[in-house]
């Protein structure tokens, strides 16, 4: 799954999969006290999202197979019946983003397969690309937005001091893990500022070219620092 974007396969699958067929299997393996046929819906390609919450049904399921005490068993069995319910509701929820998702690609686009640099400097930068057109019929604009950042140094102190310095490669290895991480916020805001733009019937005219992110006070990335 691309981080704002279902990908093509995850669609497809969550599109085959009924949700009624779903919540037999889920009772059927409980009853069971085994996966059985559940694994042939292929729910871990719906997603991150589906696949955590199969993982802890199937650990569930586990759990309450492995239990011996009516006590536990009874505790177990409960606890199963929950994360089958969480299941489901995810499926439901993903599909429910679908369908959002393919009513908004009819008027607009964010493209959030971005790659990443090879390494970084205190000038840090992410360009978006996007389409948008104002009815189905009509033509696709396109257009690009870069947000830049500056990165602040930050005093040692703030950091905890390790006993031996480290080399400088290793001083280097660090501030590219900072630095790649900060990226990362980056771009992630970037994407969810122009999802959240155009969600809310913004104009792709009215973007810029670019944008300096606005850091806090303290010089770091927040929620708001993308944002007009």
């Amino acid at each position: 799954m691309g981080e704002i974007n279902l990908e093509q396969r995850e669609i497809e699958t969550i599109k085959d999969i009924d949700e009624r067929e779903l919540s037999k299997l889920i009772d059927e393996a409980i009853r069971t006290e085994k996966v059985g046929d559940l694994y042939r819906l292929r729910l871990r390609d719906c997603g991150e999202y589906v696949a955590n919450k199969l993982h802890y049904f199937e650990k569930a399921l586990n759990a309450y197979r492995d239990a011996r005490s009516a006590k536990k068993r009874d505790e177990t069995y409960r606890y199963a019946i929950r994360m089958g319910y969480d299941l489901s509701f995810a499926l439901g929820q993903m599909k429910k983003r679908m369908e959002t998702e393919e009513r908004q690609r009819l008027y607009w686009h964010v493209d959030d397969r971005v790659y990443w640099p090879h390494d970084f400097t205190n000038h840090l930068s992410v360009t978006i690309s996007y389409r948008w057109r104002n009815a189905v019929e009509g033509d696709w604009n396109t257009g690009r937005i870069t947000f830049h950042h500056k990165v602040a140094p930050r005093p040692s102190y703030l950091q905890p001091q390790p006993k031996r310095k480290p080399s400088k490669a290793k001083q280097d290895e660090i501030r590219q893990n900072e630095l790649s991480s900060t990226w990362q916020h980056l771009m992630r805001s970037a994407l969810y500022t122009l999802r959240d733009y155009f969600e809310s019937g913004g104009d792709g005219n009215k973007i810029p070219e670019t944008f300096t992110a606005i850091p806090d006070g303290d010089g770091y990335l927040n929620n708001f620092s993308l944002r007009a």
